[in-house]
């Protein structure tokens, strides 16, 4: 018998049913939501007359994305966070007591091995370095899950990443992580989850493990994943302890998740890390990585160190090291931006000496924020300015229109900071900064993870057979028409709907900026807001989860996308809201490019494209997609769903 992958296993322990395409329908033990993508999940459920919670101790809430407010609109975003969560008593993290999602989450034991959660952000995967599956989903995925506990989630791959070798001083986990979407491309890893291991993470301290994590998601992965051990479990300790007597016993026992020695994986992929060199992306995609020195001496503008990738306690440490062991300032004419990534992050920082290093060296240091990471706040860049950054994305226009990002570690960040250029750090350098940290971290002797002490209330289940008839359907279903070509690969949600437009929460008000910032002429935008269809590039929608992508196309008139391929949060989004994507090979893909019929009628029920006199074309749709079409999203399907189950378990049916 075939051993299981930890997927696997924490799949089965939390599988209701499974649908007839083979998708999972998961049992939820946490949903988390921030002020970006939750607000307009709870004005649906209000409109549809739907505002239930499956269970008030498994939502958690927070202000991360702009913190605090930094207009009306952002604050309207949080009050309506705050509000909803105060009436459903569910814990929430406002300003003060908070940080960003993905670092906050972890610190406050809100993520245990074997668990399952899901948010409505695509960087949610950091959260399976402890050996859980958790995942970033849309708005409307968010909504149901909050509502019935449920997720719907395709069968998965699994991509074994072993990374092997003696690492060199100056070579950080941000390094192996670009180093990988470098090796097998931005959508290498769809529909798959990374699982890492090897004796370079056996090494590695959670933080650089949730690094690497945190970017699965840019391979196109649903989730990255570690494997329980000691490190683990210390880390966890202070989350862990009710449950056990000794960090020993929890080890032994949480490994039980761990993949099976003899389990077998759809790939394996092994790389030797002993002659690798500090990379960093070029260009505007977190595939396109280089060696930093091959652009030493490039002028830098600014640099940002923090997010949920870098803004742990283990970063802030290596970068304040560079500034102490150089004794230098931050160079004239540049700018250097540190943000740690908690309240209880800066507080050490602050204890540590952290803080003061880098106020000295003249860096501005905010509190915890997502801020310029998607060019929101504190940080955006003007046009022309080039920034390093240890943040996650490198897109058009991330952290500012007509910007350039390089993706970098902490250690490269700081030393380009100094120099006003890009420097590569030098292996003796870090060698000292890493020593350095260690004692901090051993005088420290405190972790991460401080619970909240959160009391848990009485939750009651919804009645989901009173509320599977409050909705679905209402949207049209035909989706032929006019045709918008646009030939560009990798078009990201920051081009679809640009991040500053993201406080708005009405979904009509995406359309006029939709695809405002994609490459097209401005003389080509009328055509678009006539069209019914785009035919587009390969993995069209990439990046971030933010189903305000689906909601601007929908809102410019725009109900189909055609490609060869597509990011998954993107095309889950789109059917989660009565919109249709279609999958083409690439030769068809070509033919219509050269052809550029200006229709093509859709038959979704059959699975046919046809334009011109006699080409057509087929394509799949599941039945559980066509469910959402004709339901005119997923909202009603999986209040059906839950409905179903809940007889079932009631013996009715």
């Amino acid at each position: 018998m075939a051993g299981k992958t930890a997927f696997r296993k924490i799949v089965d322990a939390h599988l209701a049913t499974t649908l007839p395409d083979g998708s999972y329908v998961l049992n939820l033990d946490w949903v988390w939501g921030h002020e970006i993508t939750t607000p307009n999940a709870i004005i649906d459920m209000r409109s549809r007359e739907c505002d239930v919670v499956f269970d008030t101790n498994k939502v958690k809430t927070m202000i991360d994305h702009v913190n605090p407010a930094k207009d009306t609109a952002s604050a309207i975003q949080g009050k309506i966070v705050r509000i909803w969560s105060q009436a459903h008593g569910i814990e929430f993290l406002d300003v003060g007591r908070n940080g960003i999602c993905h670092a906050v989450i972890p610190e406050k034991g809100w993520i245990l091995p074997g668990q399952i959660g899901i948010m409505g952000d695509s960087h949610t995967c950091t959260h399976s370095a402890f050996c859980a599956f958790t995942a970033g989903v849309g708005t409307t995925e968010l909504e149901t899950g909050i509502i019935t506990g449920l997720w719907v989630c395709p069968p998965q791959k699994v991509i074994r990443v072993i990374f092997a070798g003696d690492l060199p001083a100056n070579v950080f986990a941000k390094d192996l992580i670009l180093a990988l979407i470098n090796k097998i491309g931005v959508k290498g890893a769809t529909n798959a989850v990374l699982e890492f291991g090897g004796p370079v993470i056996s090494a590695m301290s959670m933080e650089g493990r949730m690094t690497i994590t945190n970017m699965a998601v840019e391979a196109g992965a649903t989730s990255g994943m570690m494997l329980v051990d000691g490190t683990t479990v210390s880390y966890l300790w202070p989350a862990l302890k009710g449950e056990y007597a000794k960090e020993a016993e929890a080890c032994q026992e949480l490994r039980a998740w761990n993949s099976d020695s003899y389990a077998e994986y759809n790939q394996v992929i092994e790389i030797d890390v002993s002659d690798m060199v500090p990379v960093m992306t070029d260009n505007y995609s977190p595939g396109e990585v280089v060696a930093v020195a091959s652009l030493t001496g490039k002028p830098v503008d600014q640099v940002y160190i923090g997010s949920c990738t870098n803004g742990r306690i283990e970063d802030l440490r290596i970068a304040a090291g560079i500034f102490r062991q150089t004794g230098a300032k931050v160079a004239a004419g540049t700018r250097c931006i540190i943000v740690p990534a908690t309240q209880h992050i800066f507080k050490r920082a602050v204890q540590e000496g952290l803080i003061e290093t880098f106020v000295k060296a003249g860096c501005f240091v905010s509190g915890p924020t997502c801020g310029a990471c998607l060019g929101m706040s504190c940080g955006v860049i003007a046009p022309g300015e080039v920034c390093v950054s240890t943040t996650n994305r490198n897109f058009p226009g991330r952290m500012g229109k007509d910007g350039i990002v390089h993706l970098a570690s902490p250690a490269t960040a700081a030393l380009t900071a100094i120099k006003g250029r890009i420097t590569e750090p030098g292996d003796e350098i870090c060698g000292i900064v890493l020593g350095d940290c260690k004692e901090e971290e051993i005088l420290a002797g405190t972790t991460e993870v401080q619970p909240t002490g959160w009391k848990k209330g009485e939750s009651v289940r919804p009645d989901y057979v009173k509320l599977s008839n409050r909705a679905g359907g209402g949207k049209g279903k035909d989706f032929s028409g006019k045709v918008f070509y646009f030939p560009v690969p990798n078009i990201d949600t920051d081009q679809i709907i640009p991040a500053k437009y993201l406080t708005e929460t009405a979904k009509s008000s995406f359309g006029k900026h939709c695809m405002e910032d994609a490459p097209i002429p401005p003389e080509d935008r009328p055509k678009l807001f006539s069209s019914r269809i785009i035919v587009a590039g390969e993995n069209f929608g990439c990046g971030s989860s933010r189903e305000h992508a689906p909601w601007a196309l929908e809102a410019a008139g725009i109900r189909c996308v055609i490609a060869s391929s597509f990011a998954r949060i993107f095309e889950n989004n789109m059917f989660a809201n009565g919109l249709l994507c279609i999958i083409l090979p690439p030769e068809t893909i070509e033919l219509l490019f050269l052809e550029l019929p200006e229709e093509i009628s859709v038959d979704w029920e059959e699975g046919v494209v046809r334009w011109g006199n006699d080409r057509s074309a087929v394509f799949e749709v599941s039945d559980f997609q066509k469910s959402l079409i004709r339901n005119g999203g997923s909202v009603g399907v999986m209040l059906k769903l839950a409905a179903r189950l809940q007889m079932e378990e009631a013996g009715i049916i």
